[in-house]
């Protein structure tokens, strides 16, 4: 049967013979060996009862060289039994109470209980070995303990602490807790204080009689609430400005949507109605990347929505006219050259495309925010004009699969056309990956262009049809009726039940 070196050690430190101090001296070389590989691994712990269990070897080796002096040898003989058994019970007690693959633990129980085994071994070997009486010891003890007890009330007051929080457990090892101005991961309750690492990775030793009497904040017991405050201008609707904020919050990682977000009109300022946003995460190590994913994703939003944050500030505007008109004429033009990338409006004319500008809006999302997503319903158009969002379709076993990237530099940057004239849900989701810049056109525009050229519908259905057939094809998804003619036919259909031409 196989023993460890350990075993093997205890075996030997019981037998007399000649060949043990051999023995022993191979053993000690190969513990502190043992122990200095440990060290350069950050072992740090256990290398010290393997260095303490290598130290009482090699005394226990020396003693015989010391039979003229049976004194000296006695003491020599009782050091290196009570190194020896020092190491064996710190080696023992660190393989039962320090847990395997974590960094926090707590290592006070530990502790107290390897100072009172140490005590015992001390106390036993002195009686066996040197024979001395520990009962006079022990009767003394109660006096020096009251001194050493009046000298040390701070650390004792620790000690106490530090065992009623173990008992208590207020928190665990690896929770986020805050303490007074602190705000970190608890590490690990010690004899004398509580370590927490904060977030700029900061050690902080908190000694455990004021953690004891002081308030202490847990982050770890479940969903937790955080907040921004910010001010609206008086000319948005309350009740529009909360539509908007619980949209874009909904598009931020690891907030939780059990309890749900809630956006709460809270104060009337001198320039501004004052808002809550509180919602709940469920990890507080994330805390301050929800917080900055918020409050960018809401300066997205309300810029989409044409709602502002108003400034304390007199601003004095100089309006000019023909400048004006110039730039408005300049911003058609571009409009217009950006329409024509669109298939099925390359062919319009200016005339025809000058009514659907008209209804354009620009519109900027944020990275990682949804521009929309599958299953719901639209009647809205975009095309990119600059940036790169992610196309990604859920399959029916919920995984969601990557389908391609849209860029301006795409053969066809736009999409949602299908939503918007022929009110189809739509059939994927359209994320930012990067800070996007889109033009958004809603039926509106084309319900003014079908009234005025109904012969449009029919060329620019064709085409939509076509597209979607590929589509089809290139997501492996069966087809409806006589393929891309009958898909041609259902679209006209639909689009003149929504126009009206």
């Amino acid at each position: 049967m196989d023993h460890s070196p350990l075993q093997i050690a205890l075996a030997l430190h019981m037998i007399n013979s000649p060949s043990r101090e051999l023995v022993e001296s191979i053993l000690a070389v190969a513990f502190a060996l043992w122990a200095v590989a440990l060290r350069r691994r950050n072992w740090l712990v256990r290398s010290g009862g393997l260095l303490m269990v290598a130290l009482g070897l090699a005394l226990d080796v020396l003693t015989p060289l010391l039979k003229a002096a049976p004194g000296l040898m006695l003491g020599l003989r009782a050091a290196a039994l009570i190194l020896f058994m020092w190491g064996l019970i710190r080696l023992v007690l660190e393989a039962l109470f320090t847990p395997r693959g974590r960094e926090h633990y707590s290592s006070i129980l530990r502790d107290l209980m390897m100072v009172l085994l140490w005590a015992v071994v001390a106390m036993v070997v002195a009686s066996t070995t040197l024979g001395v009486k520990v009962t006079p010891l022990l009767a003394g003890s109660a006096v020096a303990g009251a001194v050493i007890g009046f000298g040390l009330q701070e650390t004792l007051a620790n000690i106490f602490s530090g065992l009623a929080l173990q008992i208590a457990r207020p928190f665990e090892p690896g929770d986020w807790v805050r303490f007074k101005s602190h705000v970190g991961r608890v590490r690990g309750i010690t004899l004398r204080s509580t370590a927490i690492v904060t977030r700029a990775n900061e050690r902080v030793e908190i000694p455990n009689s004021e953690l004891s009497k002081d308030v202490l904040t847990n982050y770890s017991t479940g969903a937790v609430a955080d907040e921004v405050i910010f001010g609206l201008g008086y000319d948005q609707p309350p009740n529009r400005i909360k539509e908007v904020v619980l949209r874009a919050v909904r598009d931020i990682p690891h907030v939780a949507t059990d309890p749900p977000p809630q956006v709460l009109a809270w104060d009337y300022g001198d320039f501004a109605i004052k808002y809550r946003v509180r919602y709940w995460i469920r990890d507080y190590a994330a805390q301050e990347d929800v917080r900055d994913a918020l409050v960018t994703g809401l300066w997205y939003a309300l810029r989409r929505n044409r709602i502002e944050i108003p400034y304390p500030v007199q601003t004095l505007q100089v309006r000019r006219g023909a400048p004006k008109v110039e730039a408005q004429g300049q911003f058609e033009e571009e409009i217009m050259a950006e329409l024509r990338r669109v298939d099925f409006l390359h062919g319009l004319s200016d005339e025809e495309l000058r009514t659907l500008v008209s209804t354009v809006n620009v519109h900027q999302f944020g990275a990682g925010e949804a521009l929309v997503r599958q299953g719901e319903e639209g009647d809205s158009f975009y095309i990119i004009r600059r940036g790169v969002v992610d196309v990604t379709i859920g399959g029916a076993d919920g995984a969601t699969r990557h389908v391609a990237k849209i860029s301006p530099a795409s053969p066809e940057p736009f999409f949602g056309e299908g939503s918007l004239l022929a009110g189809e849900r739509r059939n994927a989701t359209i994320r930012a990956s990067t800070d996007v810049e889109v033009l958004e056109m809603n039926r509106h525009g084309f319900a003014q262009l079908f009234k005025a050229h109904p012969e449009l519908g029919e060329p620019m259905g064709e085409v939509v049809a076509r597209r979607q057939t590929q589509r089809l094809d290139v997501a492996h998804e069966p087809r409806q009726g006589d393929g891309a003619r009958g898909l041609r036919d259902r679209l006209l259909t639909k689009m003149r039940e929504i126009f009206d031409f």
